[in-house]
C-alpha cells in the first residue's frame, strides 16, 4: 500500500460503539490488542480516532506485526495486509471515502474491521450507491443477529444461552476450522452427514460463529481476509439435506454479509445422490460464487488441492497423506477464537 497511507489504532468496545481518543497499548494478556493497519480504508478515518475495544475481542481480523514501525512491536501488535485489489489504488481510496461518509456514526462504530467498506465496494464492483445500501443492511443485520454475542460466547464473560447453542450445534463436528491453505487462508471443514439439528435459527448462529473464526484465524496467520471451504460428503444422505428455507438463508448470509471473505469451496468427492442436491441449491447461488467452487474428483481434483494446500496438514478427505487427530470440540470451543483446531 501507498506510503502516504496512515496508520492508526482501533479498537473496539462491546459496550459502547462511540469513537474516542485513545493511546493505550496492550501490556499484558488481559489489555487491548493494537490492531495497526496500512489499508486503504486507514485513508478514510480521521487522524488519531480509535475505537473502544474489550480484550476478548482482539481476535477480530489480526495478525502478528510482520513490518518494522518507528515504536517497538510486540505479540500483540497485528496489521492488516488485505487481499488482491481490483480497481487502482486511488478508485479504492475514494470509493471508500464515499461510502464511510454515508454511514452514521453509530453504524461506523459497528464496522467490523477496518477493510468491510474496502470489501463491499469491491464486491458491489465499484458501484458506491449499492455498496452503501449492502453495508447499511449488513450493518443492521450485525446487531440484530447478535453477531458480537455468537463470536465472543466463549470468552470468560461471554453468553451462557449462547455458549450452549453453540456447543450443541458444534458437537458432531459438522463445521469447524482446522489448517491452512499455502498462503495463510484458514480452511473450514464442512461435513454435511453429520448434521444434528434441525433448528434453523440456531444451525445459522453455529454457521456464523464458524464464519467468524475463520476469519479471525486467518488474520492472525496471515493478515489476509478469505478463507477456504473443504466440504466433504461422507456418510451424506438425502435425509441429511437441509430445507430450502436452511439452504436460501445460508446463501443469503454468506452472499449479502460476509462478501469477499470466501476465496475458494472444495466439493471433495461428491457422491451420486448429492447431484440431486445441487441441483435444488444451484439457482440459489450467485455466479460469481459458483466460479469459486471446485469439484474434486480422482486425481484431478487431488492435483487442484494438491496446489492450494499441503497435504500432510490437511484431512484425508481433501487428500490428506496423514491420519490426523479426531475432532474434539470441547477443546475447539475453548481455544482463543484465532486459533484452528489443533493448532
Amino acid at each position: 500500500f501507498a506510503p502516504y497511507l496512515s496508520l492508526y489504532k482501533i479498537y473496539v468496545h462491546k459496550k459502547r460503539n462511540i469513537m474516542r481518543v485513545t493511546n493505550r497499548n496492550a501490556s499484558t494478556s488481559n489489555a487491548p490488542v493494537c490492531i495497526r493497519s496500512r489499508s486503504l480504508i486507514s485513508a478514510c478515518f480521521t487522524p488519531c480516532i480509535d475505537f473502544d475495544i474489550t480484550p476478548e475481542m482482539e481476535e477480530e481480523n489480526v495478525v502478528k506485526f510482520k513490518e518494522v514501525h518507528d515504536d517497538p512491536a510486540d505479540e500483540n501488535e497485528v496489521v492488516l495486509v488485505g487481499e488482491e485489489r481490483h480497481f487502482e489504488e486511488a478508485i479504492e481510496v475514494e470509493g471508500c471515502k464515499q461510502i464511510l461518509a454515508a454511514l452514521t456514526e453509530e453504524e461506523k462504530g459497528h464496522l467490523s474491521d477496518a477493510h468491510m467498506t474496502l470489501r463491499y465496494f469491491r464486491a458491489e464492483k465499484g458501484n458506491i450507491p449499492h455498496a452503501i445500501s449492502k453495508i447499511k443492511a449488513s450493518l443492521a443485520w450485525r446487531r440484530d443477529f447478535e453477531v458480537e454475542k455468537i463470536k465472543n460466547c466463549f470468552t470468560p464473560s461471554g453468553d451462557i444461552t449462547m455458549r450452549k447453542i453453540i456447543a450443541q450445534e458444534n458437537e458432531t463436528g459438522k463445521i469447524y476450522a482446522r489448517g491452512y491453505d499455502r498462503d495463510g487462508r484458514a480452511i473450514l471443514y464442512l461435513h454435511p452427514g453429520l448434521e444434528n439439528s434441525n433448528n434453523e435459527m440456531n444451525n445459522m448462529r453455529h454457521l456464523v460463529y464458524s464464519l467468524e473464526r475463520a476469519i479471525a484465524t486467518t488474520a492472525k496467520k496471515s493478515g489476509k481476509e478469505k478463507f477456504n471451504i473443504v466440504i466433504s460428503y461422507k456418510g451424506f444422505k438425502l435425509k441429511n439435506a437441509p430445507a430450502i428455507s436452511v439452504v436460501r438463508h445460508t446463501v443469503d448470509i454468506l452472499q449479502n454479509h460476509y462478501p469477499e471473505r470466501m476465496y475458494r469451496a472444495y466439493v471433495c468427492d461428491p457422491p451420486l445422490v448429492f447431484r440431486t442436491f445441487w441441483s435444488i441449491v444451484k439457482p440459489f447461488i450467485d455466479p460469481v460464487t459458483r466460479d469459486k467452487l471446485q469439484f474434486c474428483h480422482g486425481k484431478a481434483g487431488r492435483h487442484v488441492l494438491m496446489e492450494r494446500f499441503d497435504l500432510e496438514t490437511t484431512e484425508r478427505c481433501a487428500c490428506g497423506t496423514r491420519e490426523l487427530r479426531a475432532f474434539n470440540s470441547t477443546e475447539y470451543l475453548n481455544a482463543p477464537l484465532w486459533k484452528t483446531f489443533d493448532e
